[in-house]
């Protein structure tokens, strides 16, 4: 997709890693499913957190066909974000019903629930 909008919200060294059990990781993922909701449709193309392993949270990055409040994004409370314009995501399809676990490496999707 063609000049997305990515916020990167990523730790700046490895030591910086917050383990995916922590409260304010577990909080800032229960926040990001309420902030992103509006955005559903078209503006989403997908959010995806950044796994250093099966423990340990690196940050997360959310992708928007056009600038949002990304003021407003969870994670950049745990995390510095940095936005960029960007050629390398896509749009994914949406999972069968709106869970919020997902397997590392798999981005959660924009759009809407069918």
């Amino acid at each position: 997709m063609s000049g997305a909008y990515a916020n990167v919200c990523a730790l700046v060294e490895e030591g910086a890693a917050i383990p995916f059990d922590q409260t304010e990781v577990q909080q800032a993922r229960r926040d990001a499913l309420g902030w992103w909701i509006p955005m559903l449709g078209d503006s989403l193309v997908c959010i995806t957190m950044l796994a250093l392993d099966e423990s340990r949270c690196g940050g997360a990055i959310t992708v928007t066909r056009a600038p949002v409040d990304f003021g407003s994004d969870p994670f950049a409370r745990l995390f510095a974000p940095t936005l960029v314009r960007t050629d390398i995501f896509s749009p994914v399809a949406p999972p069968a019903g709106p869970v919020i676990e997902r397997y590392a490496g798999v981005a959660w999707p924009g759009g809407a629930f069918r």
